[in-house]
């Protein structure tokens, strides 16, 4: 079965990439991709992947199957230019797929955003975990089959989830390996990163123009910076997908009883079954 990505057609043009976010989500990230659509910049962000669908979430999925899992043929410059070719920043992409990022463009500027590892942990399990736990709950876990991009954010979240907790999920010994695992991710951008290229910030130290805009080479804005994704801010846009989801699994499963009821009927009526 070919992978989504080789679907696409080859770009005519790339933008070159101006900068590569290795941060985790969770790290300020949505606040930066605000910040950066207003200097100008054209970033690629989960947000895109919630804009484009099904197609976007299949894309993440082979990535991050292919990196984390090494499960199909890690993406290369001609996967990645098809995928981003239209931006010129790429934000937590990478953090799923970062050996396969950072062999592409060894030459690029990178940022890294660091988080605490018990607030990063916490906002992790009741973000990405809340949606993980709630699509493998029922009606979501059945419901989640009649919406396409569903499914695959459910699949990426199990992963995600099921690789950061070394696969013992959110339980108090997930929650111990999540915090390991964080850290030593940010160990390891800090490892495989020349420190000329990388640009490293803490969250709880105060994150906006006065640390991105001199970095980029550009004016800081008479704006202020984009606020964080908080948990609420999450949750109403989790919220919508959630709802449609729903509505189409009700639709789903009532129209699949539907018709077992009337195939049922038309037997009984042939003589084909008794009561």
């Amino acid at each position: 079965m070919p992978r989504q990505i080789d679907l696409l057609p080859t770009p005519t043009h790339v933008e070159p990439k101006k900068l590569i976010v290795l941060s985790a989500p969770r790290t300020g990230t949505h606040g930066l991709y605000l910040a950066l659509k207003l200097l100008g910049f054209k970033p690629y962000h989960m947000v895109e992947v919630v804009k484009t669908g099904p197609q976007a979430v299949n894309i993440l999925n082979d990535g991050l199957k292919a990196d984390m899992f090494h499960q199909g043929k890690p993406y290369g410059r001609a996967e990645f230019d098809k995928w981003f070719a239209d931006y010129d920043v790429i934000i937590e992409m990478p953090f799923f797929m970062i050996r396969s990022v950072l062999k592409t463009y060894p030459d690029a500027k990178f940022l890294l955003v660091e988080r605490n590892p018990d607030k990063w942990v916490r906002s992790f399990e009741s973000t990405i975990g809340m949606m993980h736990t709630k699509f493998n709950s029922l009606p979501m876990s059945i419901f989640k089959y009649f919406d396409e991009f569903a499914s695959g954010i459910s699949s990426m979240a199990q992963m995600v989830v099921g690789y950061y907790t070394n696969g013992y999920g959110l339980t108090p010994e997930g929650h111990k390996y999540l915090t390991e695992n964080y850290t030593n991710y940010i160990a390891e951008v800090k490892r495989l990163v020349p420190p000329e290229q990388l640009k490293v910030c803490k969250l709880e130290d105060g994150f906006g123009w006065d640390e991105i805009c001199p970095y980029l080479g550009v004016p800081i804005p008479d704006e202020k910076w984009p606020p964080l994704n908080t948990l609420e801010e999450f949750g109403e846009a989790a919220t919508p997908r959630m709802k449609t989801t729903f509505m189409k699994g009700m639709f789903g499963t009532t129209s699949i009883i539907a018709l077992i009821v009337a195939v049922g009927l038309w037997y009984l009526r042939k003589g084909k079954l008794s009561l």
